[in-house]
């Protein structure tokens, strides 16, 4: 009996620990998500602009109206993925503390994934 659970606390003991490279994995994923996000969020603040510049004099408010949104929405995502929070996240997660869960949320497995654009740019 004494073997058999000797056995299993070997087997079984380790499953919740994380693998062997798992921690950069998750750094690189972070990364990953970030830069996307960030692209994202400069993307809707250009097309906020081509809204407003170019609408007319007289339609000067409507593209105001129309171009505040994708704006407000690029402003608070260029803020949340932010160049400074990925590298306190990064930091802190070095350091052992989690990774925040509104970004753990957002990872998906597409991000933990290299692409040939992640090898040929060295990240």
């Amino acid at each position: 009996m004494m073997k058999i659970w000797l056995l299993g606390t070997v087997l079984w003991g380790g499953v919740g620990l994380p693998g062997y490279g798992q921690g950069r994995d998750t750094a690189f994923a972070v990364h990953k998500l970030f830069v996307q996000r960030r692209h994202g969020s400069d993307g809707l603040l250009a097309a906020a602009g081509e809204m407003v510049s170019s609408s007319t004099v007289a339609g000067a408010v409507s593209g105001l109206a129309v171009g505040a949104a994708p704006a407000a929405v690029g402003l608070s995502q260029a803020n949340r993925y932010s160049a400074a929070r990925e590298a306190a996240i990064l930091s802190s997660y070095a350091n052992g503390w989690p990774i925040p869960a509104d970004v753990r949320r957002k990872l998906r497995r597409k991000h933990f994934h290299r692409t040939k654009a992640d090898v040929l740019l060295g990240r």
